[in-house]
């Protein structure tokens, strides 16, 4: 084995000529473009990106996409960063054989720096193309920079933009050296040294050093250990107790493992999250009983708030993890004068836009616990919580031109989706409200959100417009059945909005801006302005829309 470092530009001219190629047992490119992003922020702030591990075999010669390579140097781990490596400096590495869609994938990773968005050379703004950034010169794609072989070229660049920015000849001299200052700093990413260590094992051997690499099996939880702890203390409780509750609210759209419920006890019981931390006389047969229903009571009261706000399925969270501190918070401070679930309710939706319990959180986990259990009030407890977020308080208009479909997305399009619940729009096919079922007799458990194209996919694309803005946040919104979504889509809006009779009453509920709304009933100005044309301009104004009604709410719930 042996540890050499290779820099950015070499591995992806590596990559492009042929040295290195990958092994039939890879995965094709699966990272989407945040994680793209994400990387690209990793190198120019000098974190760790891992290393790469390369085999070097001159046998092994079946390489998964490309024929005829004689490459002896295989990516065993390594991979997705290499391909990522190739998308940024835009150039398309041997083994991606069709260059139509390594063309379409340039489109959809390329990565934009804001170079004036910050005083602080360290914390450049990186981000994903939207029409609001391609529309500001101020923003530039990375590829511009990384694909340039020469660095005399970053002074043209340079000046380009200052031109661009600003049309005032003193200002613009005085951004001159700042602009061309960072986008050398951004040029250095090429220079970066990443560690590669080299194996050359036998083939059997390296196949089963990938599987360990990159083993996605079953494994056993904590939280199934201490389960089972607690079932040998007390027989039947599982059978009985725990299982039926469980089942039960599977059913209601609540599909939780044992992690929550196992932490939601050592909450109540013992403010703690950290399981290591509980002592094992915690689940004896004394205990364990009185913790179980303090815990299934207080589980079955905040799952029906959350319901009355449309939250009715585990589905629509980002994160099932931060359930947890939100059951301890109820219990411990439910009954009190002064508590408001509306105000829980904020900053719990502000800890999932945070992240705060995302993946491995059990750190987070424990120490929100403790602050919850041990603080003095509610309002000390609350206070606590919402200085641990490292997120802004408001949402920006732009955040709602990301894509819908995305992980790291996914507490905007919660948002989106109890911004029309609060309203109570209604399926725009069947006219039943949204969430509900069609006799308007309550809540659906277990709901399900369809998100609908308002324009459709495939007239979109008909147009040549690109999928990020296709799947934009601001073109979504919410019906109640997936047969529904497929009734409208394929027709333009200018279309299915006369076929279903769709009023301006019924789209302003969905937060259709009013000059678009304004024109369902008329004819003439519905084809005018529905037309794919206007498709920026209705992402522009139903994104500030959004924004506008989103911080309005949260605001509201705040003051619930």
């Amino acid at each position: 084995m042996a540890i050499e470092q290779l820099k950015v530009q070499e591995i992806v001219r590596q990559a492009v000529g042929k040295n290195v190629d990958i092994p039939e047992f890879q995965r094709e490119f699966i990272w989407d473009p945040e994680q793209v992003k994400k990387l690209a922020e990793s190198l120019y702030r000098d974190y760790p990106v891992g290393s790469f591990l390369l085999w070097d075999s001159s046998k092994y010669q079946e390489a998964k996409t490309a024929q005829g390579s004689q490459a002896s140097l295989w990516i065993v781990d390594g991979q997705q960063r290499t391909t990522a490596l190739c998308l940024l400096l835009g150039q398309k590495p041997y083994w991606w054989a069709d260059a139509e869609k390594w063309n379409k994938a340039l489109e959809r990773y390329d990565v934009m720096v804001n170079l004036l968005s910050s005083e602080d050379d360290d914390r450049l703004e990186f981000s994903l193309p939207n029409p609001i950034r391609r529309r500001d010169p101020s923003w530039i794609s990375l590829r511009r920079v990384l694909g340039m072989e020469n660095v005399g070229g970053l002074t043209s660049l340079a000046r380009e933009i200052v031109r661009a920015v600003s049309s005032d000849p003193a200002q613009r001299e005085e951004l001159l050296d700042k602009v061309h200052a960072r986008l050398l700093r951004l040029w250095q990413i090429r220079e970066r040294d990443i560690p590669i260590i080299k194996i050359s094992h036998e083939v059997e051997d390296v196949a089963e050093i990938f599987a360990r690499l990159n083993q996605e099996g079953t494994r056993v939880k904590e939280a199934d250990v201490i389960l089972a702890l607690a079932a040998v203390q007390n027989p039947g409780w599982v059978r009985e107790e725990y299982l039926p509750f469980r089942n039960q609210l599977e059913d209601d759209g609540w599909d939780l493992d044992a992690g929550i419920f196992v932490r939601t006890m050592t909450g109540i019981g013992k403010g703690r999250a950290r399981l290591i931390e509980v002592p094992k006389d915690f689940w004896n047969s004394q205990n364990l009983l009185t913790v179980w229903r303090a815990a299934r009571e207080t589980i079955l009261e905040v799952l029906k708030r959350l319901a009355e706000v449309g939250i009715t399925s585990a589905d629509l969270l980002p994160s099932t993890n931060s359930l947890i501190p939100l059951f301890v918070l109820h219990h411990r401070w439910g009954g009190s004068q002064g508590y408001r679930f509306g105000k829980a309710l904020r900053w719990f939706l502000l800890a999932n836009r945070d992240g705060r319990y995302s993946g491995s959180a059990i750190t987070s986990l424990n120490e929100d616990v403790r602050t919850i259990t041990e603080a003095g009030d509610f309002e000390e407890a609350i206070k606590n919580l919402r200085n641990r977020l490292k997120v802004s308080l408001e949402i920006a208009e732009d955040e709602f031109l990301n894509r819908y479909d995305r992980a790291g997305h996914r507490f905007l399009r919660l948002m989106l989706y109890l911004l029309v619940f609060d309203r109570g729009a209604r399926d725009w096919v069947d006219g039943t409200r949204i969430g509900y079922d069609k006799t308007g007799a309550g809540i659906i458990a277990g709901f399900e959100p369809q998100w609908h194209h308002i324009y459709p996919r495939s007239v979109l694309r008909k147009a040549n417009i690109p999928d990020d803005d296709i799947h934009c946040l601001a073109n979504i919104t919410v019906l109640n059945e997936r047969t529904n979504v497929r009734k409208l889509s394929g027709k333009p809006p200018s279309r299915y909005i006369p076929e279903f009779h769709i009023s301006e009453q019924d789209l302003r509920p969905h937060l259709i801006p009013d000059p678009f709304a304004g024109a369902a009933n008329d004819e003439a100005l519905l084809k005018e302005q529905w037309g794919v044309e206007r498709y920026t301009d209705f992402l522009i104004e139903r994104a500030k829309l959004l924004a506008k009604e989103a911080n309005a709410f949260l605001q509201k719930l705040g003051a619930s």
